[in-house]
């Protein structure tokens, strides 16, 4: 059975290891593959995150792009940063990635690296800037749920770009998701960190919006990759919906 997992965030060395307990995981790239094969992903997509806040956005974009080096192509997928305080470093950011023929854009981060003003109404603006660059190339855009950043705006002024929302929560922000999901259809939400340990949220998601809209996630290395996977096998959705979900849906967004 093919796995993707569309959210994790991998790491080069220990500074960008977010996992909260010490030696709970490899501490270098080819052993945290060799552990998530070994608890069922086949494939993993996402960013890098630095605890060091000092690494540029560049540098975390360039980390991603030497994992892909190191853990090959056929298991790894960047996922790179992009920042509206840094419009023309975003929109280099997005020509670079583009020619290296990486198409997911995240998972950003508000509360990392200074990204609060992300959150913010006043960088819609320069937010709409770099997305409608970033839509001309057909990239998706995955983004930490916040219950109060305005996207919508955003979402509606590209048709044409999948937003991937990460994390579904708990019961008080799946109608949030729901909602949103209703009104435009090029949102998606990943099954990745908080909500899922809540049984019948994954049905509850695909009878209201339909397994073609659900991605596996798993936020790794911060939670344990095989309790997701048998999150969703626990819910029994049948085979066709349970191959959208773990694979086939990264794969038609990603191009896999």
């Amino acid at each position: 059975m093919q796995i993707t997992d569309f959210h994790m965030h991998p790491w080069l060395d220990q500074s960008q290891n977010l996992v909260f307990y010490p030696n709970t995981v490899p501490d270098s790239p080819l052993g945290m593959k060799k552990h998530l094969l070994d608890n069922g992903v086949t494939h993993a997509c996402g960013s890098v995150i630095s605890h060091d806040k000092s690494v540029s956005m560049r540098r975390l974009n360039d980390m991603a792009l030497e994992l892909r080096d190191i853990l090959g192509a056929d298991f790894y997928t960047p996922g790179f940063h992009i920042h509206p305080g840094h419009v023309e470093e975003s929109l280099e950011e997005i020509e670079r990635m583009h020619e290296q023929g990486v198409k997911l854009i995240g998972e950003v981060v508000p509360y990392f690296h200074g990204w609060n003003r992300f959150s913010a109404w006043d960088c819609i603006d320069e937010l709409n800037v770099i997305l409608d660059a970033a839509q001309k190339h057909g990239m998706v855009f995955s983004y930490h749920t916040i219950t109060d950043w305005p996207l919508e705006p955003v979402i509606a002024a590209h048709p044409d770009m999948v937003f991937v929302a990460a994390h579904p929560g708990d019961r008080g922000v799946i109608p949030m998701h729901v909602e949103r999901m209703k009104k435009f259809p090029n949102v998606y939400l990943d099954l990745s960190g908080t909500g899922i340990f809540r049984f019948g949220v994954i049905r509850h998601l695909v009878d209201q919006v339909g397994a073609d809209r659900i991605l596996f996630g798993t936020d790794y290395p911060i939670c344990n990759p095989e309790m997701y996977v048998h999150a969703v096998l626990g819910e029994r959705l049948g085979d066709e919906a349970t191959r959208m979900i773990f694979h086939d849906n990264a794969a038609r967004l990603l191009g896999l």
